[in-house]
């Protein structure tokens, strides 16, 4: 899967930014689409950057979301790198 480096920085930083609890729903907020969104988050959670869990995948290869999002240690640490770009 080939995620747009331009959403994964702006969904990481969002996600930096968020209440510590997470954030639910509004993280698919954005012009090019819930599915998408959806997909980076998917990518992020393979590359070990949001908990495992989070984003599950059926057969059809439609992603669903166990809300919240929240980012993990690794992830905060890759989303604090981009924030200072």
């Amino acid at each position: 899967m080939n995620v747009d480096k331009n959403l994964e920085k702006e969904v990481l930083t969002r996600l930096l930014h968020a209440h510590p609890s997470g954030l639910g729903k509004e993280v698919l907020d954005n012009y090019r689409g819930e599915k998408v969104v959806a997909s980076a988050l998917a990518a992020l959670q393979d590359r070990g950057l949001i908990h495992h869990g989070l984003v599950t995948c059926n057969e059809a290869g439609e992603h669903s979301l166990n809300l919240p999002i929240k980012l993990s240690a690794a992830g905060v640490e890759a989303a604090r790198k981009l924030d200072l770009q």
